[in-house]
């Protein structure tokens, strides 16, 4: 028999995000693993099984309401395919993610095994963030790992009893935020965001329509290590100082004194949860204070008193934070926070392992785009790192996103405690200047800022060919008609101008 259960605060949330946008590619989250060896899609189908009878998560559905129905049984949704080759192989494991969950019957969670060869696959997982965060992730792989393995080799699989399931922690939740907590919390957050613009236009507004990007700029292993020994030299943690120099960065582009990070929360805290699979993170809203040129180390003791204290009032569901201060409603946008940052140190963001096989991630990008841009630090094994940057291409053309990893990179190299901050974020170069100088000459205009729309500042398209012929003239370079019409922006021109192997 069913089991109805209320929702948790976050799964009423993702349940009308979802109904708005019933594609639920933003709130979703897709893996895909190439896996090379004697893989058993048999045993796969057996282990999955076992974790969809071992978590309520993975056989829950949600009818319009506001309530989720446990399914006393289910199996995995697991398909098997027969590709060609490598591209036939990634085609189809866009196609799969691209497909819409059905909330009311499930399932949440699809995996699809792309056979390409007898010892080479493409596993493709697909999971509705209402059945599991990025924690949830981690711990499913890794039993899958384990019961996969066992399966194989015909051991019995062994994995500690679950206490409690999410729905538990979801009465939980509910019974421990009573009336006079949501209050105190309501106004201390009403207090900490007072007279902040609850907007951050980083370039001029664009109508956010969820077409998801992803890029990426890789960080060297030299600068991940001096930036954990600032951090040791500091007393702060890295990711104090990741998110310092990541709002200075969205401060200087956006001119604001202040601006305000989103971050995910794991709440995690109680140990009976830390083997539950659903979605228990609360986004909470950071505010970077840029007042006054701070040096880095005042603004690393500005950013570490403030994440303390938004992590001591984190229990404040963020839907109820929107409800309470009511911003202006817009489907389009995020409320509140445009802006979600992140940090993964080393084996955090769920390893897969397969007894007999080598597992390799495949990143791809699968269009999804939760807030108008997200930034994520993700340290790897060799002790490198990596900076992705999600992003509403409709919102942010690659112009301006390549030089806004650009400028954090910048940043997080030049880190010192008694700098300024102005002093560390890195001076407008001469193309980016000169080509605001050309952009206001042929628009007529006193001044261009280096991320001002060319069109939204009233040019046409028949002005770019006057400013391709200014280029060619003044700077000796050549510019196309398309990456201009692409890239409205004299910082985003500019840095097509200055990649590696552009035309001169």
């Amino acid at each position: 028999m069913t089991a109805v259960f209320p929702m948790s605060f976050a799964q009423q949330r993702l349940c009308f995000l979802h109904w708005l946008d019933p594609s639920g590619f933003a709130q979703s989250s897709a893996r895909c693993f190439r896996v090379t060896g004697p893989l058993d899609t048999a045993a796969v189908r057996a282990a999955v099984d076992m974790l969809v009878a071992r978590h309520e998560a993975l056989r829950t559905v949600f009818p319009l309401g506001a309530h989720q129905h446990v399914l006393p049984e289910g199996c995995g949704h697991v398909r098997v395919l027969d590709v060609p080759d490598e591209s036939e192989a990634l085609r189809q494991a866009d196609a799969v993610v691209s497909q819409p969950f059905d909330l009311e019957h499930g399932p949440l969670l699809r995996l699809t095994v792309l056979r390409q060869a007898p010892e080479t696959h493409y596993l493709v997982f697909s999971m509705h963030l209402l059945v599991a965060d990025g924690c949830s992730l981690q711990v499913f792989f890794e039993e899958l790992a384990i019961a996969y393995g066992a399966t194989v080799t015909g051991e019995p699989v062994v994995l500690p009893e679950l206490p409690v399931q999410y729905v538990d922690w979801a009465a939980w939740q509910r019974e421990q935020l009573t009336e006079q907590r949501r209050v105190e919390l309501s106004r201390w957050w009403r207090q900490q965001l007072s007279g902040l613009p609850l907007v951050l236009d980083l370039v001029p507004p664009r109508r956010a329509q969820g077409r998801g990007r992803r890029m990426h700029r890789a960080l060297p292993s030299e600068a991940v290590t001096a930036v954990h020994a600032f951090a040791r030299s500091e007393r702060q943690t890295v990711f104090t100082v990741l998110a310092a120099a990541c709002g200075a960065v969205l401060g200087h582009r956006a001119h604001r004194p202040q601006v305000l990070l989103g971050l995910a929360v794991a709440n995690r805290e109680p140990p009976e949860i830390e083997r539950v699979l659903g979605f228990f993170v609360n986004t909470v809203a950071l505010r970077v204070d840029l007042s006054g040129d701070p040096t880095f180390r005042e603004l690393l003791a500005r950013v570490a008193t403030t994440l303390a204290a938004s992590y001591a009032h984190k229990d404040l569901p963020f839907e109820q934070l929107v409800a309470e201060l009511a911003p202006p409603r817009d489907p389009t946008r995020s409320p509140i926070v445009q802006v979600n940052f992140a940090y993964h140190p080393v084996g955090t963001v769920g390893v897969l392992a397969l007894h007999g096989c080598s597992v390799t991630e495949h990143p791809r990008d699968f269009g999804t785009a939760r807030f108008e841009l997200t930034l994520r630090v993700e340290e790897t094994g060799s002790g490198a790192g990596i900076v992705w940057a999600e992003f509403d291409e409709s919102v942010f053309d690659t112009g301006f996103i390549d030089s806004l990893l650009s400028a954090y990179e910048s940043v997080l190299r030049a880190v010192a405690p008694d700098v300024p901050v102005s002093r560390l974020l890195p001076a407008r170069s001469a193309t980016e200047r000169a080509l605001t100088r050309i952009f206001a000459g042929v628009l007529g205009l006193e001044s261009v800022g280096p991320h001002d729309d060319f069109f939204r500042l009233g040019g046409h398209s028949l002005q770019l060919i006057d400013v391709a012929v200014r280029v060619r003239a003044e700077l000796g370079r050549h510019i196309g008609l398309r990456d201009l019409y692409a890239t409205p922006t004299a910082a985003g021109a500019a840095a097509l101008l200055e990649q590696p192997g552009a035309s001169r």
